[in-house]
């Protein structure tokens, strides 16, 4: 009988500061992982991000320091 093992898959994740909560309290940060992620795009001031489940959330940082973030988080993964 073959026994098999469980690899915990680590998913990298990216740190955003969301523009204002989903009760449009201040803005908080928050942890995304970029599997989620189905596109970003930049306006005047914030991102907007489309993520799976139909949702959509808008944060301070730009198109490119999410590249950046992006990067960095699986760089680190592979290196592990």
């Amino acid at each position: 009988m073959l026994s098999r093992t469980h690899e915990s898959t680590r998913e990298p994740s990216i740190t955003l500061t969301l523009v204002k909560d989903p009760n449009g309290n201040p803005s908080m940060a928050i942890q995304v992982h970029p599997a989620q992620m189905i596109t970003y795009d930049q306006k005047l001031g914030y991102t907007r991000l489309r993520l799976t489940g139909n949702r959509v959330m808008e944060v301070k940082e730009g198109t490119d320091q999410i590249d950046r973030l992006i990067r960095a988080a699986t760089a680190n993964l592979v290196r592990q």
